[in-house]
């Protein structure tokens, strides 16, 4: 199975982002369905579900950090928000405590990929920013690809213990 640990943003997060992309998709590009962002702390690729399940009923401890979207960047072929937290550590933290790699990590939601392997010009993204949200719970999710983008599934799921 396909696995990777997320934290899901709440819907109003959301809707700012959403908000602030308004207007039409630039040419060759196309927007990840929002109801799927989230920001990926670790990556496990085609593992059994029990090692990072292990590991994310040992995250249930550690303090929720506040997120939020501040910001865009942009990967080859892919055009993201910046997601920051408050405490920075929290979330570092939290990203070795699932698996993940704190000094790789850059925190972000994926908004934009482009279409096919054909270069086009990267498009400009307005200034992002969106409220404090309180990362609640983090999800394990399996990712189906799929021809229309992948599909991804709830495993399991850990609360976090408030701030």
């Amino acid at each position: 199975m396909r696995l990777f640990t997320a934290v899901v943003p709440p819907a109003d997060a959301v809707a700012e982002v959403v908000a602030a992309l308004s207007g039409p998709v630039p040419e060759g590009w196309r927007l990840v369905d929002p109801a799927t962002w989230h920001l990926t702390l670790a990556f496990h690729g085609e593992v059994e579900p029990a090692g990072p399940v292990a590991a994310l009923d040992r995250v249930a401890e550690l303090p929720a950090p506040r997120l939020r979207v501040d910001g865009a960047g942009r990967f080859p072929g892919v055009r993201w928000a910046r997601v920051v937290a408050d405490p920075p550590a929290a979330l570092t933290a939290l990203v070795a405590a699932v698996g993940g790699d704190p000094d790789a990590f850059v925190p972000h939601l994926t908004l934009l990929r482009r279409r096919g392997r054909r270069r086009v010009a990267a498009p400009r993204l307005p200034p992002l920013a969106g409220p404090w949200w309180e990362a609640r719970e983090v999800v394990l999710m399996a990712s189906e690809l799929r021809a229309g983008g992948p599909v991804h599934t709830p495993v399991h799921r850990v609360v976090l213990a408030g701030r």
